[in-house]
């Protein structure tokens, strides 16, 4: 009787260990399971925030620091080694205080590449205002490296936040595959290390101009890599938003989840692309930066924090698996919006809760938004707003017609760009139910392209003297039927 006893207790505690931990999941780790995030068998909502980091280096090594425009005119950035780290807890600290459970570090994973030799590098600043670059051609670079990369995790894990580190990858530069197989052997057991960021907004980034099919092999391969090497740790990719799809299909790639980066160019437009994501992107998505400037002057903190609070709300309405801000501190970029973005300022002192480290600055009153956002909540309705079809409410010009598929069959959600003579400027809406669209803008169209996710692109150029002028005096071109093909990304 004691053995089949013995017998029951074993299998009664296997039991209670696959309900805690899945399968598919490992201790300390986090994890997606029907498009949630999970940690330790838990559901986890990452609300993040981005956090810029520099390097240092001296003869003995590497280090991080802080981004060096973090800090105010009237206090030079830590210098030391100590210092530096000292820094990068306090504010990590002070990050979790002010409502976040992750960081999406950038810049120091971001390695300089030379597209023609493939030689990959670190640029970093050797003495007070000297920089240089450290080639991560031996051993004994990639370990000093390593070891500065160590200490950020580390900063960031003892202060209780899950990281997504972006790094760069290239499509045809085979050494920053290599390098993101030894980043994720050198790290595949470190718990507090949630995704790899592997490309950074290719609407932007990627030179070359792709077909939609050729994208989904290579960021396989990439996916592959981290699978095979770091198989508990998730891989991402940020998109600019809707107008990704005509190249890097967020549905057709393999990665384990989307990060997409709306801001709000047009008036609304990111709690209507929010409904777009919700709507049509059927993989796990989060938001990776979004944000509005606030100096308390052009823009006040009021207004910054009811953007936060109606964008965390829309985005956990539309099936967001996170959220995040750009970015941790203001800085001197040259220009308002991306000077004021940060959640905390550069001006006073704070001393955080835990150890009463130091931060140069204060938080602005947004971050009480992040402290009580609580995403066990009960969802509302994902909202479709009234300007959904037309952000900026243009009449000037119009492109008018259908999309569908090979079938005839209409296609809904669709996107479909237009420019001006230059290239200079575009607007952007997506196709109804029926498949028809109208396009406005506030300047002529010369050129567009439609698609869908998981369609083929068309594309042609216009000319806007043949526009007919209809009975609300815009003129409209018509474009017809546009039929694109459903992508069979296996074949």
């Amino acid at each position: 009787m004691k053995k089949y006893f013995l017998v029951f207790l074993f299998f009664s505690a296997a039991a209670i260990l696959y309900l805690s931990f899945p399968l598919n999941s490992a201790k300390g780790f986090v994890s997606i399971e029907d498009k949630k995030f999970k940690l330790n068998g838990k559901d986890f909502y990452p609300v993040a925030v981005n956090y810029i980091i520099s390097t240092r280096a001296d003869k003995n090594g590497m280090w991080a620091c802080p981004y060096f425009g973090y800090s105010p005119d009237s206090v030079l950035p830590p210098d030391t080694k100590e210092a530096c780290i000292l820094q990068l807890k306090a504010d990590m600290e002070l990050i979790k205080e002010i409502g976040f459970n992750a960081v999406r570090f950038v810049g120091i994973g971001e390695e300089s590449v030379n597209k023609k030799t493939g030689f990959l590098s670190v640029y970093t600043r050797n003495g007070e205002r000297g920089d240089t670059i450290i080639p991560l051609t031996s051993e004994a670079n990639y370990e000093k490296y390593f070891n500065a990369l160590e200490e950020l995790f580390n900063a960031a894990s003892s202060a209780g936040l899950k990281i997504i580190f972006l790094i760069r990858v290239f499509p045809e530069v085979e050494s920053t595959e290599e390098h993101l197989r030894k980043l994720a052997i050198r790290f595949k057991a470190d718990t507090s290390i949630m995704a790899y960021d592997l490309f950074n907004e290719p609407l932007y980034f990627d030179s070359l101009e792709r077909n939609k099919i050729e994208v989904p092999p290579i960021v396989k391969r990439w996916s592959k890599i981290l699978k095979m090497y770091a198989p508990n740790q998730l891989s991402t990719i940020g998109m600019q938003g809707m107008r990704e799809i005509f190249e890097w299909d967020p549905n057709m790639l393999d990665v384990d989840f989307i990060s997409f980066h709306p801001y709000e160019v047009e008036p609304e437009q990111v709690r209507n692309e929010l409904f777009w994501y919700g709507k049509y992107i059927n993989k796990p998505w989060i938001i990776g930066e979004t944000g509005i400037p606030a100096d308390n002057d052009s823009v006040t903190y009021e207004e910054q924090k009811k953007w936060a609070h109606k964008t965390l709300k829309q985005a956990y309405d539309c099936g967001a698996s996170g959220y995040s801000w750009w970015q941790y501190k203001e800085v001197e970029w040259g220009h308002y919006h991306a000077n004021f973005l940060g959640v905390v300022t550069r001006k006073g002192i704070t001393k955080t809760m835990k150890e009463s480290l130091i931060v140069q600055g204060t938080p602005k009153p947004l971050t009480e938004e992040f402290k009580k956002f609580n995403p066990a909540n009960k969802k509302d309705s994902c909202i479709c707003l009234s300007n959904y079809y037309n952000y900026s409410q243009n009449k000037e010009f119009r492109i008018i017609g259908r999309l569908s598929d090979e079938n005839n069959i209409p296609i809904e959600g669709g996107v479909i760009v237009a420019w001006n003579q230059w290239w200079s400027n575009s607007n952007y809406t997506s196709s109804k139910k029926d498949g028809r669209f109208e396009l406005l803008g506030s300047f002529q169209f010369y050129h567009w392209m439609a698609s869908a996710t998981e369609y083929s692109m068309i594309r042609a150029d216009i000319f806007p003297d043949s526009a007919k002028i209809y009975t609300d005096s815009i003129p409209t071109i018509n474009v017809g039927n546009i039929k694109v093909n459903k992508i069979d990304i296996e074949k």
